[in-house]
């Protein structure tokens, strides 16, 4: 048995085929991809094993050759065995009566020999994805105006849900969608290094192993997605590119941090409608609460409701309360919205920024990250709750 590794939190497909050549291209093609491991065992063997632990795989593969394995009784056993988890069968071109066997085994698909790298991609992305829809938490952080910095918190949560937790190690993603500026690249001195506008209209490009080419992998473990193309922000064809980029990279990753813009685009309604729980960031000043207001007024009209809605208020000195606002004022302005005072630091964040560093990086005990990690728990707690 072969078994190709690293995190739990891929899908992990099985491969089963006595055609070493089938093996080779299905194992490279499916392996190279980010979200799959894989685990290559030989039909033989497969249906010889009584004890064989289907539940460890999240789709399995049956390379069926010339179809002479269908006679095997085991074979229909097997198939049971694997119960709810999609099976995809393979084989050369096979007789009429060879394909009604078949189709008695009720498989999710099948696959015609010699494999097409494409249509395999794009079968085992599909069965994956039944199994692991609505799986997948995604957050979005909306600023209200520009330098409430929204894309410091945004950042920070996706470092902090990144962490490992009970021994397994979530797969987290950045997604930028301010593409007129790309400042979470910015921030972190990495370079977005493609342009969106290539692809405008060409939704077909859009796959797996697309997203696989243009995600960048920063250090402290979260992929980031973040592309300075500022035609997007008006071109009508970039709502479906968008959508379909975050379709993807949401299936790859335990939970996705959306970084919106502070402006309206063609996609932010559709955005806020579909994730977990949205964020929203604001200063302690009388303008910037009033518009903080305003906003989750609209998010709650947009999502049908004030649920898994929460405001952080940034840049605060002193206490918020030591700026002349009341608690009572933040209430009647809120509601029952759960709000998190974050303080300001402004050297840690400058220090950061010129460095291109985290601002734990320059400060191990800055009370601003304390704050956004308990955030981070916050709403990953209601986000789970919510499935």
């Amino acid at each position: 048995m072969n078994v190709n590794l690293s995190t739990t939190s891929r899908s992990r497909i099985l491969i089963c085929s006595q055609d070493r050549d089938a093996v080779r291209t299905m194992d490279n093609i499916i392996s190279s991809l980010a979200a799959f491991d894989t685990t290559v065992v030989s039909l033989d063997s497969l249906l010889q094993n009584k004890t064989f632990d289907a539940d460890n795989f999240d789709a399995v593969i049956i390379d069926l050759g010339n179809g002479v394995a269908l006679d095997n009784p085991r074979l229909a056993e097997v198939r049971g065995r694997f119960g709810k988890v999609p099976v995809v069968f393979v084989s050369d071109e096979l007789t009429p009566e060879r394909m009604r066997q078949l189709i008695k085994l009720d498989g999710t698909d099948w696959l015609p020999k010699p494999l097409q790298p494409r249509l395999l991609i794009d079968t085992v992305n599909t069965v994956t994805q039944r199994l692991k829809a609505n799986a997948n938490n995604v957050y979005a952080v909306l600023p209200c105006g520009g330098g409430a910095g929204a894309t410091s918190v945004a950042i920070m949560l996706a470092y902090y849900l990144s962490r490992a937790r009970k021994r397994n190690q979530p797969t987290v993603a950045l997604f930028d969608l301010d593409f007129s500026s790309a400042s979470t690249s910015a921030y972190l001195n990495t370079d977005s290094g493609y342009d969106l506008t290539d692809v405008l209209g060409k939704p077909e490009r859009i796959d797996l192993e697309f997203i696989d080419i243009i995600k960048r992998k920063h250090q402290s473990g979260f992929s980031l997605f973040s592309f300075a193309s500022p035609a997007l922000m008006t071109n009508q064809d970039a709502a479906e590119l968008v959508l379909r980029m975050l379709d993807i990279v949401t299936f790859q990753h335990d939970h996705t941090v959306v970084d919106l813009a502070s402006c309206e685009t063609l996609w932010s309604d559709n955005v806020l409608a579909a994730v977990n729980s949205a964020v929203i960031v604001t200063t302690n000043s009388v303008p910037a609460l009033r518009r903080a207001k305003e906003t989750l007024k609209r998010v709650s009209e947009i999502r049908g409701s004030g649920k898994g809605i929460s405001l952080a208020i940034n840049k605060v000195r002193g206490g918020l309360f030591s700026a002349g606002i009341k608690q009572k004022d933040v209430q009647r302005l809120f509601g029952d919205a759960p709000v998190t005072i974050l303080p300001d630091e402004p050297d840690m964040m400058t220090e950061a920024l010129n460095r291109g560093v985290l601002p734990l990086e320059v400060n191990a005990r800055s009370r601003f990250c304390s704050k956004v990690q308990v955030l981070a728990d916050a709403v990953a707690l209601v986000a789970g709750s919510a499935r």
